[in-house]
C-alpha cells in the first residue's frame, strides 16, 4: 500500500458561482454529468487497495449539487475508512442536504467551507451560511467546521490573451515550488492527475472551443497514472514533483481580487 498525502474526487464539475481564475476551472462552468455513487465505487475500486490517502476530499466545482451528496459521503467513509474525511463546499446549498450535519457526524467529515470574496452582495449570502453552521456546532458539538478564507489567498493561475486562458512560461521547479495544489492527487475518470489544473483542462478546452491553441499542448501530452500502471510506475508518480507542465503555472503568486462571485463577469 503506498501512502498519499491527499487524493481529491468531484462530486460536480460545475459551480454555482464565478470565481475568476479558479483552480479547477470551475468558472468556465464546465459540462460533465455529476458521479453517481455507483459510478464513484467504480473509481474507487481501481485504487483502495493501492493507497492510502492521509485526507480523501470531496469537492468540485460545488459538491452540494450533487443529488446523491449523503450517500457519497457514506460510501467515501466506507471506502477510505483510515483516512481523514473531507468535505469542500462554498455552503449555498445546504438546504438541499437537510441530513447532512448528522451525516457529517456519523462518518466522522469534516466541513470546510469556503468563503470566496468580501462583495456585499455575496457576503449577504454567505452570512447566511455562516449561521447555519454555527447552529449545526450547537446541535452536532462532534462535528470538526472550518471556515476558509479562501479570498486572502486568491492567485492567478493563467495569464489572458484576448480573453483566452493562456499558460505562463515559468520554470517547473520555481512553478512547483509555490504551487498550492501540490498534494492535491485528483481521482478523475479512474486515473489519477497530480493537480486539479491537469486533471480537468480539457474540459475547460472544450467548454472555451481552444483545443487547438498550441500553448497549452504540453498539458494535452501529460500521462495520468492509470490503474494499469505498475506498483513502480504509482511510486514514481507519487514520489515525482516538478514536472514540465508545472512550467505553464505561474512561479510567483500574484495577488488577484476577483469580482463578485455570485455575478457573471468578463473574465479577468
Amino acid at each position: 500500500m503506498i501512502e498519499i498525502p491527499a487524493l481529491e474526487f468531484h462530486l460536480a464539475h460545475g459551480c454555482n458561482l464565478s470565481c475568476q481564475q479558479c483552480s479547477h476551472y470551475s468558472n468556465f462552468h464546465l459540462a460533465g454529468q455529476m458521479p453517481t455513487p455507483d459510478d464513484a465505487r467504480r473509481e474507487y475500486s481501481h485504487w483502495l487497495h493501492r493507497i492510502r490517502p492521509k485526507r480523501f476530499a470531496l469537492l468540485g466545482g460545488e459538491p452540494l449539487l450533487n443529488p446523491h451528496l449523503i450517500e457519497h459521503l457514506r460510501l467515501a467513509r466506507e471506502s477510505w475508512p483510515d483516512s481523514d474525511l473531507m468535505l469542500v463546499t462554498n455552503g449555498f446549498f445546504f438546504n438541499r442536504h437537510l441530513d447532512l450535519p448528522a451525516t457529517l457526524d456519523e462518518t466522522d467529515c469534516r466541513l470546510e467551507v469556503s468563503q470566496h470574496g468580501t462583495h456585499e452582495p455575496y457576503l449577504a449570502r454567505f452570512n447566511e451560511v455562516r449561521k447555519t453552521v454555527w447552529q449545526w456546532r450547537a446541535g452536532y458539538p462532534g462535528i470538526q467546521i472550518k471556515i476558509r478564507q479562501s479570498h486572502r489567498g486568491w492567485m492567478r493561475q493563467y495569464r489572458l490573451e484576448d480573453g483566452k486562458p493562456m499558460p505562463f512560461d515559468s520554470n517547473p521547479a520555481a512553478a512547483f515550488k509555490i504551487c498550492m495544489q501540490k498534494t492535491c492527487t485528483q481521482l478523475f475518470r479512474t486515473f489519477l492527475f497530480k493537480c486539479p489544473a491537469l486533471a480537468y483542462h480539457a474540459l475547460m478546452e472544450q467548454r472555451l472551443r481552444i483545443e487547438t491553441e498550441p500553448a497549452w499542448q504540453l498539458f494535452r501530452d501529460y500521462k495520468a497514472c492509470p490503474p494499469s500502471a505498475s506498483d513502480e510506475d504509482l511510486r514514481s508518480f507519487v514520489q515525482t514533483k516538478a514536472i514540465p507542465q508545472c512550467g505553464l503555472c505561474p512561479s510567483k503568486r500574484v495577488p488577484f481580487k476577483h469580482p463578485d462571485p455570485t455575478q457573471r463577469s468578463e473574465i479577468q
